[in-house]
């Protein structure tokens, strides 16, 4: 069940779930981190991301930012957008712990797994759940 967020509220929806998990398309395999994400003019930013996530977003800009729900049966805000690192200017590894990377969203939802007992709508699909209440 997924339900489409604004970009503009992406704040009042940050603020309902406490990090986010970082994916990034790796070499071998997906990496993920843990992050603390902030909206700063529309852009999530992330302090000190990691080695990692920062050559990774130089590589493959395309990330996704997982916000688990706080208690089971919540929803997870799911943000993909494009990673950039701002600032690089080939590595001075003693501002590593500075770094930040910036992901500029350009789409976002709200997603929980569909309950065992709902019943599928005359179309076809699930029925369209409630959306959350988001802070005003």
């Amino acid at each position: 069940m997924s339900i489409k967020v604004d970009l503009g509220e992406l704040g009042p929806a940050m603020a309902k779930h406490d990090f986010a998990y970082l994916l990034s398309p790796g070499r071998e395999r997906p990496h993920v981190v843990a992050v603390v994400p902030r909206l700063v003019d529309g852009a999530l930013v992330v302090d000190s991301p990691g080695r990692s996530a920062t050559a990774l977003a130089a590589e493959h800009p395309a990330v996704t930012l997982v916000f688990p729900p706080r208690r089971a049966g919540g929803y997870s805000l799911i943000v993909d957008g494009e990673a950039s690192v701002p600032g690089v200017d080939g590595g001075d590894p003693a501002g590593e712990a500075r770094q930040t990377l910036s992901v500029r969203p350009g789409h976002a939802v709200l997603h929980r797994p569909a309950p065992g007992t709902s019943a599928p709508s005359p179309a076809g699909g699930e029925e369209e759940p409630e959306p959350p209440d988001l802070p005003t």
